[in-house]
């Protein structure tokens, strides 16, 4: 997910961009999504030309992807924050 001001671009207006790593077989414009921040990758910057902005990407999904795979990086079933509560997890637990 990408939260800021896209220099590249030139953007004014903060936005959140995220990337979806799943291929899914249709699309699913419109529908609602439940999205959870595990960590951080790298701040924005600007660039001085597309081939390193498509590569920085290609970068942050590698170590995305390389995160992810890690054992157990997903909470247990509602349990967040070492703490029982209201959360349902069950669409987290692999």
């Amino acid at each position: 997910m990408s939260i800021g001001y896209n220099p590249f671009y030139k953007n004014s207006v903060r936005s959140a961009e995220v990337h979806i790593l799943q291929s899914f077989g249709a699309d699913f414009y419109g529908a609602p999504m439940r999205l959870l921040i595990l960590g951080f990758v790298r701040d924005e910057k600007d660039y001085g030309g597309l081939d390193a902005l498509v590569e920085d990407i290609r970068i942050d999904c590698d170590v995305a992807r390389q995160s992810l795979a890690r054992e157990a990086w997903t909470p247990a079933e509602g349990v967040v924050g070492g703490a029982k509560g209201t959360f349902d997890g069950s669409w987290l637990v692999r």
